[in-house]
Order: structure tokens, then sequence, then C-alpha cells
């Protein structure tokens, strides 16, 4: 089915004064500063559609000290929280929190030396703990993954996967098996500019000092990450987070040969065979196990190590309710009511 949108002919305001049919009409922008919306009465007839909140204002802020200010002082009553200012709240507070549709990994250029070598990837496969990372880092705000997929997608995300458990003398006979007894240097690129991917650098680089892996952390800026990495694939490891969707052909054709932003560089012709499959799928339950397949062949290849989905935290004051999580980036104003 095709989506229409309906703009008034000629109308040249979209920026500045965008024209909607949702719960809420568009009142001011201020460029870094915040964003107003009003309550649209005409929205819907159905009551739980209906929005309660008569006006709702964006404080746009990137300061996690700031966030936590705003909203002790009360000028905030919802807001984006780390583990430790949600600590920090105290009890005028309700944290909300939840998988959100999203999976760390700790991506492998699978076309670099020595991580062409399957037996190495598996190696690092091995040599991580998935749980320390998230106890230390997120401080158990996660939900451990074993594939591409975040367990939110419940209809494909496969939960029997053979795994890889914590086995350390298992990677060091793997890293032998691969002529690499005494280890290797390993330089991972971290966008400096996401702090969970940071500390889990850390975390990382002691778990694999375990098997003689010597890991140089490389903190680079966010433009850096996109041109160097994800754009001309000059890496050998990274920590990301890719932001889940919707239908998984969109997040596990990541990793066909052919997707153009397949910074992985895994190629493997049995896998893109599966995910054209998938694709091309009427019946939803075929389709669900040619996906979880795919996962398994991910696993099995050690085409990355898939980490965990961090929980995302909002802080809402007492006096706000209905706040839920979706497993997209999605707010639903119309879910909120204020006492």
């Amino acid at each position: 089915k095709a989506i229409i949108s309906i703009e008034q002919k000629g109308y040249s305001q979209n920026s500045t004064m965008p024209i909607g049919t949702g719960p809420y009409k568009f009142v001011e922008y201020i460029k870094g500063q915040k964003i107003v919306l009003q309550k649209n009465d005409k929205y819907s007839t159905i009551a739980d559609r209906k929005p309660t909140v008569d006006k709702i204002e964006f404080a746009i802020m990137t300061d996690e000290n700031a966030k936590l200010m705003a909203l002790k002082s009360g000028s905030l009553d919802i807001a984006g929280v780390t583990p430790t200012n949600a600590s920090a709240l105290g009890s005028g507070f309700d944290i909300v929190k939840g998988p959100q549709n999203m999976v760390q990994v700790f991506a492998l250029n699978n076309k670099v030396k020595p991580l062409n070598n399957l037996k190495v990837r598996q190696a690092i496969c091995y040599a991580i703990d998935k749980d320390e990372i998230i106890d230390t880092v997120v401080d158990g705000d996660g939900k451990k993954v074993e594939s591409f997929l975040s367990p939110s997608m419940a209809a494909y995300y496969n939960n029997n996967i053979k795994a890889y458990s914590t086995d350390i003398a298992k990677a060091k006979t793997l890293l032998k098996e691969a002529g690499y007894a005494n280890g290797f240097d390993l330089t991972v690129k971290v966008p400096s500019n996401y702090q969970t991917h940071v500390d889990t650098a850390q975390v990382i680089k002691s778990q694999l000092a375990k098997i003689g892996i010597n890991v140089k952390i490389e903190l680079i800026e966010w433009a850096q990450w996109l041109d160097g990495v994800y754009g001309k694939r000059e890496y050998q490891a990274t920590i990301i987070g890719h932001s889940g969707k919707l239908d998984p052909q969109d997040f596990l054709n990541r990793f066909s040969t052919t997707y153009a932003k397949n910074y992985f560089n895994f190629s493997n012709p049995d896998y893109d065979a599966l995910i054209t499959k998938g694709a091309t799928t009427a019946d939803q339950s075929k389709r669900s196990e040619i996906y979880k397949q795919c996962q398994q062949m991910l696993v099995d290849q050690a085409a990355s190590v898939f980490i965990q989905d961090p929980y995302i935290l909002y802080a809402e004051n007492k006096r706000v309710s209905g706040l839920k999580i979706y497993p997209v980036t999605f707010l639903n104003l119309c879910d909120l009511t204020v006492k």
C-alpha cells in the first residue's frame, strides 16, 4: 500500500511551521533550545487516542548533569537518564525502563588480518563475557542477545541459538590453531560521544587480555566513525549500537554481501541466499524460520560479537503517568496524563 502525504499546494514553510494531522499541533521551534506542541482537540473521537495534556514542551538538552538538575528542579517532568542519574533522583520519580530494540555489537572487520580467520573470530567470541559487560557498564539494565536481533522482536528472534559461552581455555586453543598462540594487537575504534560504548571497550580490553589480545582503544569523533568505519571500512574492530526495525529484513540484510553499508565485510553465499529468500517469502511463519537460520549462521561464522539490547531509561515525575516503552524510537504523547 502506498502512503501519501497531503500538503497544501505551494506551501513552503514545513521546516518552520509544519502542517500535520496528529494528536498535537506545532506551536514553536527554537533551534537548539525547544519544541512546543499544543493539544489538537479535533484529533480523534476514540477516547484512548485523544491527548489529555494541553501543552508539551521538548527541551533540547545533551548534558546529562543539566538534565538531572532540571528534573530535580521541576523544570523537566520526563527525561532519558543514565543508570547513575536514575539512582540519584530519589523518591519523587518513577523510572520507566525496558529493551529499546537495539543491538550493541562488537563489530569485527571480517576482511582484515587476523580477523579474516574464522578461528580468531570464534576465539574472541569465547573470550567475551557479556554478563560482565551488562553488569559493569549498564548496571544490569540490559538484555543479553545472541544475534543481530533484539529479543523484543519476539516473532523472529531465535531463542534456541547455539551460542558461545565464556571459555578462556577454548579461546586460547583456537588462537593457537589459527597461528596466534601469543595473541596479537587489535585496535578498536569507538565513537567518543557514546559513553556506553566507550565503557564497554574498557571491559572488552580487559577480557581479551586474558587470551593475549592487546587491545588499543582509539576514541574518534562521530563524523570520523561514519566516514572511516561505516563508510570506508577502515578499521579492525569497533563498538556501536544499531537501532532495530520492525521488519527483520532491514536489520539482518546488513550482513548481505551486496549491502552498501556492510561495514562488517561479512560475505557468505549461503547467507545471501537465505536473506534473499526471506525477503521474497510471504508466509510469516516460514519467513520467521528463515531469519532464525540467518541468525544462527551469523553466530556460527562469528561474524561479530552481539552483546546486548541496553535498556532505555526514562525518569518520570510522579505527577505524570502513562509513559510506555515501544520497540521503536517513538513516544506516544496520548499515553500521558498529568495529575
